[in-house]
């Protein structure tokens, strides 16, 4: 029952959101530089790493980019995605753990909602996706078929996001999206899902 309230309040309150959206609507600036920040959950896939494997937990990007109109931007970024522990499956014990990060350049088309303040936006680039393995434990390493020495992975492959941002003042945005740098199967391909804020230099 206690669920349900929570529930329907959740509701309410987002419907109650979306209905005064265009009470405090505010186009943003046309054009300038913008930096933007951003945190939440990512996720590992398509990885060759045996044992027991976490794929998923926190992290972040920031991105620098120019907005040359209100339907059309580049940018550069970086995202740090949570870091992977490869596990012996019969001991628990910690063989390696990995570090993962992308850096990517993007193009950015960008679609106004009318006079909401609300942009949808999607991107396509190119990333380069980095994965550092650090081995902890050599015996349980060489149980599950890993090399015993750490090592350094990268991967050129395509970068995509979809996401929407909304300008409560004309400088300043909530930006919600999805981001992916795809990789091989030595480094994985890394998603990130998140909220942040993008504002809006000159």
């Amino acid at each position: 029952m206690q669920g349900n309230r929570r529930l329907l309040a959740a509701i309410a309150g987002f419907t109650s959101l979306f209905i005064s959206l265009p009470i405090f609507a505010v186009m943003s600036v046309p054009y300038g530089w913008y930096v933007e920040a951003d945190a939440g959950e990512t996720k590992l896939s398509n990885t060759n790493y045996p044992g027991n494997v976490s794929t998923s937990g926190i992290g972040g990007s920031g991105e620098i980019g120019y907005k040359f109109m209100p339907y059309f931007g580049t940018e550069i970024g970086y995202t740090r995605y949570a870091n992977t522990t490869i596990k012996e499956p019969n001991t628990n014990n910690t063989a390696a753990k990995v570090t993962n990060s992308s850096y990517d350049l993007a193009i950015k088309a960008i679609l106004p909602v009318m006079t909401s303040g609300v942009e949808a936006f999607a991107k396509a680039g190119v990333s380069r996706a980095l994965a550092s393995v650090s081995v902890k434990n050599t015996e349980a390493a060489s149980d599950i078929g890993m090399a015993t020495s750490s090592a350094d992975h990268s991967a050129t492959g395509v970068y995509l996001g979809l996401g929407a941002q909304w300008y409560f003042m004309p400088e300043l945005a909530l930006v919600g999206q999805w981001a992916r740098a795809t990789g091989n199967n030595t480094t994985g391909t890394m998603d990130l899902y998140s909220l942040g804020l993008s504002f809006i230099v000159d």
